[in-house]
C-alpha cells in the first residue's frame, strides 16, 4: 500500500487522525501493546512513518489517545444505560459492570497513569490531563442528576472512583497462565480479585458521607 498523501485542511487532518487511531485500535486488539510498534501502526493507516509522527510524537501518546477514545465511548455508554440497581451501591455496581466491559479499556486502564504519562511531552501530556478533568465533570454531572450532592462532591466522588477503578485494573490483570496450571488456593484468591469484586469493596464506602441511601 502506498503512503497517502499529507492531510491539508484541518477536517482532512482530523480525518488521518482518527483513521491513526482506529488502526491503533485495532492492532492492540489484535496483538497487545507490547507488540504494537509505529511502523506497524503507519502500515495499517496507510501513512509514512514520519507522517504518523507529524499526528503523535510517541507511541505512549498515541496508545493514551486511544485509551481517550476508549474512555469517552465507556461514558457515553454509560449516561444511556438503564440502571440494575437502585441506590448508591446499585450505582457502584452498575459502574463497575460498565467499567469492566471492554478488555481493552480496562487493560489501559491498569498502566496508562503509571506508564505512558511519564513518557509524554508536554503539549500531549496537558491535552491528555484536559481530556481527564473533561471526562471527570461528565461523570460528576450524572452523579448529579441521580443523587442530590453539590457537584465538588460529585466530582470528589468520581475522583475516587477512577482512582480505585485504576488500581484495580493493576491489581486483576490476566495472567496467561492458565488455572489448570496452579494450585486450588490460588485459583480460589484469582477468582475473588475480578475487577468488579475489589471495585466494589473499595468503593462502597465512598458513599458513606455524601450520599443518602
Amino acid at each position: 500500500m502506498e503512503p497517502m498523501q499529507r492531510a491539508r485542511s484541518e477536517t482532512a487532518k482530523l480525518e488521518r487522525e482518527d483513521s491513526i487511531l482506529t488502526a491503533t485500535e485495532i492492532l492492540l486488539r489484535q496483538s497487545g501493546y507490547d507488540s504494537m510498534t509505529m511502523q506497524a501502526v503507519a502500515t495499517a493507516a496507510g501513512l509514512a512513518k514520519g507522517t504518523l509522527y507529524l499526528y503523535f510524537t510517541s507511541r505512549e501518546s498515541l496508545v493514551l489517545a486511544v485509551y481517550g477514545r476508549l474512555f469517552d465511548r465507556w461514558i457515553d455508554r454509560f449516561a444511556v444505560h438503564q440502571p440494575e440497581f437502585t441506590g448508591f451501591d446499585g450505582f457502584c455496581r452498575d459502574f463497575a459492570r460498565h467499567y469492566a466491559d471492554d478488555p481493552l479499556f480496562l487493560q489501559l486502564t491498569g498502566f496508562a497513569n503509571a506508564l505512558l504519562e511519564p513518557q509524554l511531552d508536554r503539549e500531549a501530556y496537558i491535552k491528555s490531563k484536559r481530556g481527564m478533568a473533561r471526562r471527570v465533570k461528565r461523570l460528576a454531572g450524572l452523579v448529579c442528576q441521580q443523587f442530590s450532592i453539590a457537584p465538588a462532591a460529585a466530582q470528589k466522588l468520581i475522583w475516587g472512583f477512577l482512582t480505585i477503578a485504576g488500581g484495580t485494573a493493576q491489581m486483576t490483570v490476566s495472567s496467561p497462565i492458565t488455572e489448570a496450571d496452579l494450585p486450588d488456593d490460588v485459583v480460589a484468591f484469582r477468582g475473588l480479585a475480578n475487577f468488579k469484586t475489589v471495585f466494589l469493596n473499595a468503593a462502597a464506602p465512598l458513599g458513606t458521607n455524601l450520599i443518602s441511601r
